[in-house]
């Protein structure tokens, strides 16, 4: 009997010490790899953090040699950032991007990667100018938006017709678009939608730069042009995620009408004051007298708003407002005086509610030109985010204002009724019988 244990004892230890020594050592070489790449990836970010791209790669491409068999493909993702979107050495970026397609065909990086290779061979011949406009965008927050602006256009005049010159296009469209200037935007944005049948546009590229198009259209008042554009983007396949094009083009639709009742009031005033010759009238003591009490009241509704504004700095206010609603009112009540002789044609309450439709007038154009045109939020912004940028205090003393201004119309194009024509314009008198004899 114990003969014929012995030989399953001695197998039985053998065992035992086989575990013992490879278990704690597979740990402790699994514990070392985690280890060392916890190491590494740290000391990679720092240099990251400080700038120091060079040896952030340097530090990533030691990991790879020490650690072939390295299953995280976020150091690859990261390597192939530094070289690509950094240091701009494409040659490294595709050597580090295919050595991750061998090593993880169907990662989860691989379709990008194997985009970007293709991107990067196809304009190999155009290394150096994408070297030159990703230095640029590289360093744009820290430099001012006309320099970049410069510096992408010093690059684009001498790669016309590089593949890549599409991309510098509306580079320069949107930033021309944030600095002002429309007309030179629109030239790009369209250059930009010329090139849609060269390869390596998505619809979503392709919908962007159409929203970006009409965007821009609208600042120009071309708002036919600009709804065209919005045609275009909706009849792509996938114009993108947070293209809203219902809330779009009525935004468009309103800033038209807004536009066009902004031009018809402005010629009307225009149109009252060159007929009844208010020139004449500015040289009468009645006809300034009796402007001086209302024109007093105007103008204590525009500096009393503007210095609530002032102390309290409401964020997001513009109190030049008031002081256009002053200016606006001032042209509104100096027509209305003009116009008072027509209330002994037309009776008092249709010469009144005529007055009030004058005041409204103004307000409108004070409101389209200080608050809704001068707004420099951009159109895409606030549509999104679908917020009201205008602050609760400038929007109550807004109305407070004009419901006062109109309150001070009302009464004294009740007092200047009475008054008839004095110091306004004197309406034709119809010939008399002696003088037809």
């Amino acid at each position: 009997m114990n003969k014929n244990r012995s030989p399953h004892f001695f197998v039985s230890i053998m065992i035992a010490c086989m575990v013992f020594i490879t278990s704690p050592g597979t740990g402790l070489a699994q514990s070392s790899s985690a280890g060392l790449e916890q190491d590494y990836g740290n000391k990679a970010n720092r240099f990251i953090a400080a700038k120091n791209y060079e040896q952030a790669a340097l530090v990533l491409e030691e990991l790879l040699a020490k650690n072939p068999e390295l299953k995280n493909e976020t150091v690859y993702k990261q390597l192939t950032h530094i070289y690509d979107d950094y240091l701009f050495n494409f040659q490294k970026a595709l050597s580090v991007y295919k050595k991750y397609l061998d090593r993880f065909p169907e990662g989860k990086f691989a379709g990008a990667f194997r985009e970007r290779v293709a991107y990067l061979n196809e304009r190999r011949s155009e290394w150096p100018a994408l070297r030159d406009f990703g230095k640029v965008r590289l360093k744009e927050d820290n430099i001012p938006i006309k320099q970049s602006l410069v510096e992408v256009e010093a690059i684009l005049s001498k790669n016309e017709d590089a593949l890549i010159a599409p991309e510098m296009h509306i580079y320069l469209a949107n930033n021309y678009f944030v600095s002002g200037d429309y007309r030179k935007a629109s030239e790009h944005a369209g250059k930009y939608i010329k090139s849609f049948a060269k390869a390596g546009m998505s619809n979503t590229d392709k919908a962007l730069a159409l929203q970006l198009y009409s965007d821009i259209l609208v600042k120009q008042h071309h708002y036919e042009k600009a709804i065209q554009s919005l045609d275009q983007a909706m009849a792509l396949e996938n114009p993108g995620e947070n293209f809203n094009y219902a809330l779009k083009k009525s935004h468009i639709i309103t800033q038209r009408n807004m536009l066009y009742g902004f031009i018809i009031c402005l010629l009307y005033f225009i149109t009252v004051l060159m007929a009844t010759k208010f020139w004449r009238r500015l040289h009468s003591q009645k006809f300034t007298g009796r402007l001086a009490a209302p024109l007093l009241l105007l103008a204590l509704l525009s500096l009393g708003p503007a210095l609530i504004l002032n102390i309290t700095e409401e964020p997001e206010v513009d109190p030049r407002f008031f002081f256009d609603l002053l200016g606006l009112s001032i042209l509104s009540l100096m027509t209305i005086k003009l116009l008072a002789p027509l209330s002994s044609k037309t009776g008092r309450l249709v010469y009144v509610l005529m007055s009030c439709l004058h005041m409204g007038a103004a307000s409108f154009m004070a409101y389209y030109i200080t608050v809704f045109h001068g707004s420099r939020t951009m159109m895409n912004t606030v549509i999104e985010a679908d917020i009201d940028p205008v602050a609760f205090l400038f929007r109550m003393l807004m109305w407070c204002s004009v419901a006062a201004a109109l309150l001070i119309t009302i009464a004294y194009a009740i007092i200047f009724s009475k008054k008839g024509a004095d110091g306004g314009y004197s309406l034709p008198k119809p010939p008399s019988d002696r003088s037809l004899l």
